[in-house]
């Protein structure tokens, strides 16, 4: 009868996988930047502003805890703040992260059901998972003049939230089919996904993805459109796709799931994700561009701006971010970039002497 081998493993580690990138500016000149911000797997990005605060959250999938939250100051260097997401749910796909009155909410998908967790304070204490009881992918979180509260969904969907933001309080309603892609380009399938909506003067702005994430690297693109209320009628952007992968031969394939947004000085970006050409295996990495306004009102992609360019960087104050994934395993709790694959069990691991101790479990040293 075989007998569950339980191990003490002391040991000291250097993490290097999934690094996060830090663009280096002796080639380029300290005044612009390179794709991507982030290297590694970090797919589905939301964006929020927060005063002179920029805070990314990104897809988690089976690993945990979940949810990790990203800061910075210049939109380039970012530091990992917390994880919102500790109890496991299932894996964890594209997340909306909004502030409303104070409070901050992410919402997200995972095992066939949409869910929130809720913060007073974005890197405080968050809420266990508040299970929504409505299914569909990608919610993307909007607000109208009056107050009221909705969820949209990759279906082309919306529904009513209660006052507080917890609870859905009505039934779906269908009211944007997207951008008919051109028959002749070569795509994964229609598969539109990732609603984001963005308010700028007297419009709403939805922004979705296109032609599907993992396909032919022509596949994936980001589609605007616009209304006077967030509930449509919805009309598309003539200067769609705002972006996408014209040809195989570009660094950057896939481009999509963007969510747009304003600085601290004025000026408008989106960030998505793309996989790299030739490093595939590294996932869908996050990518920033800056956008412009037309007289008529819509936002396109600036004449000149290339994904795979020396852009210019941000306005604003410049990060000095320190952040590393090596650790000397020092304090009483991990660094926030420390995951687990489908669990967070606290009972498995302990910091003891800048070394960390962990509990092995089943019958091989090579499944821990």
């Amino acid at each position: 009868m075989n007998k569950t081998i339980i191990i003490l493993l002391l040991f000291q580690l250097t993490f290097v996988a999934k690094a996060q990138y830090q663009t280096n500016t002796s080639d380029i000149g300290a005044d612009y930047y390179l794709n991507p911000i982030f290297a590694g797997d970090y797919p589905d990005p939301s964006i929020l502003r927060d005063g002179d605060n920029y805070y990314i959250v990104h897809s988690s999938f089976e690993y945990y805890p979940g949810l990790l939250i990203w800061q910075s100051k210049d939109l380039i260097n970012w530091t990992p703040v917390t994880n919102a997401l500790h109890k496991y749910v299932g894996s964890v796909w594209a997340p909306d992260l909004v502030k409303y009155k104070n409070k901050y909410y992410i919402y997200f998908p995972a095992n066939n059901t949409n869910f929130v967790v809720t913060a007073d304070s974005i890197n405080g204490t968050w809420s266990d998972p508040i299970d929504l009881k409505i299914g569909n992918i990608d919610p993307g979180y909007v607000v109208d003049a009056d107050g009221k509260r909705y969820l949209y969904f990759s279906n082309g969907g919306y529904v009513p939230l209660s006052d507080d933001g917890l609870s859905v309080i009505g039934e779906m309603k269908h009211v944007y089919d997207g951008w008919p892609i051109p028959r002749e380009w070569t795509i994964e399938c229609f598969c539109m996904e990732g609603p984001k909506i963005t308010k700028r003067g007297d419009y709403y702005y939805l922004t979705v993805a296109e032609g599907g994430t993992a396909g032919p690297a022509t596949s994936h693109m980001i589609i605007s459109a616009r209304s006077k209320t967030p509930f449509g009628p919805w009309e598309n952007s003539p200067y769609n796709p705002i972006e996408r992968t014209m040809d195989k031969s570009e660094r950057w394939w896939s481009k999509g799931h963007g969510t747009l947004f304003e600085d601290i000085k004025g000026d408008w970006w989106i960030v998505f994700h793309g996989y790299e050409n030739g490093h595939y295996n590294i996932g869908r990495q996050m990518l920033l561009q800056p956008v412009e306004w037309t007289t008529d009102g819509w936002f396109k992609t600036p004449d000149g701006i290339k994904t795979d360019e020396p852009i210019k960087k941000p306005s604003g104050i410049a990060s000095n971010s320190t952040f590393t994934l090596n650790d000397d395993f020092s304090g009483k709790s991990l660094k926030p970039h420390w995951k687990f694959f489908g669990e967070y069990d606290t009972n498995r691991f302990q910091l003891v002497d800048n070394s960390l101790v962990i509990k092995a479990k089943g019958n091989s040293v090579g499944r821990l």
